[in-house]
């Protein structure tokens, strides 16, 4: 098995003593399914590559985060049926013991999914166009792209958004990371932006999340910023510690727009 490596340690002894155990748990899983594989900080939360990213995880407020690809939760569906999560992602509540022998299983599915992917491009005699990436993976790639301390922040408000609503899709809009609603809607017309839920503004490096049409959101709190004539409402994040103290009224907001669409 490869040494730990020191960021995730750190990364680790960041959160209670309790998360650091389930973390630990996570990992000591992972590496036992997947002992040649390398460790570090990828994304802002810890990671495991082999012939490319295998999987990763991460805590949050109420859960362990576990990310193994779209495909990697595909072929489980029915096991992992019980719990939450979004497109290439699943959560593990804290108050539910953790499913290490499923979680060893996805890694495994993982390397053999990786280990193809690598025999086959040795087996390649020609060069081929690439496949344009899907828009979580031009997501995951833009925020790859950034310092990693910003992108720690850029990647838990992805998480929070996502994992709000199954229906809550995301891809790069207007160069940044958006979410937008994936389900049935009344048609309109596309200028009027209906199915956008969010937008991120990382210019020199502020992040700001943009409502576009969040003046429909009943704003009580004062937590939605702006008086656009447009019908515009922004939000402005300045760390991570302050992300997770919004967590909650976030949701609350994405899951009132999310009443509110007309469908």
């Amino acid at each position: 098995m490869t040494k730990n490596d020191p960021d995730v340690d750190n990364y680790i002894a960041g959160f209670p003593k309790e998360i650091q155990k389930l973390l630990e748990e996570m990992r000591l899983a992972i590496r036992k399914a997947a002992p040649d594989a390398e460790e570090k900080i990828g994304y802002g939360i810890p990671t495991f590559t082999l012939n490319g990213n295998l999987v990763h995880y991460a805590a949050f407020k109420n859960h362990i985060g576990f990310y193994p690809a779209p495909r990697g939760l595909e072929a489980f569906k029915e096991e992992l049926s019980g719990y939450k999560g979004a497109k290439g992602s699943v959560q593990f509540p804290f108050d539910k013991p953790l499913p290490l022998d499923l979680v060893a299983k996805i890694t495994k599915f993982r390397i053999e999914q990786n280990l193809a992917k690598t025999d086959a491009k040795a087996k390649k005699k020609t060069p081929v166009k690439t496949p344009k990436l899907s828009d979580e993976e031009q997501v995951t790639e833009h925020i790859q792209k950034l310092d990693p301390e910003l992108g720690k922040v850029i990647e838990t408000i992805r998480q929070i958004i996502l994992g709000t609503d199954k229906e809550i899709g995301e891809r790069i809009k207007w160069n940044n990371p958006s979410f937008y609603y994936t389900g049935e809607m009344k048609p309109f017309d596309q200028k009027e932006y209906k199915s956008d839920i969010a937008v991120m503004n990382l210019y020199k490096g502020r992040i700001m999340l943009v409502f576009p049409s969040g003046a429909k959101v009943n704003n009580a709190t004062g937590f939605l910023e702006g008086d656009y004539k447009d019908g515009r409402r922004t939000v402005v994040f300045k760390d991570l510690d302050d992300v997770k103290s919004k967590e909650k009224t976030l949701k609350s907001v994405v899951e009132e727009w999310l009443a509110l669409v007309e469908k």
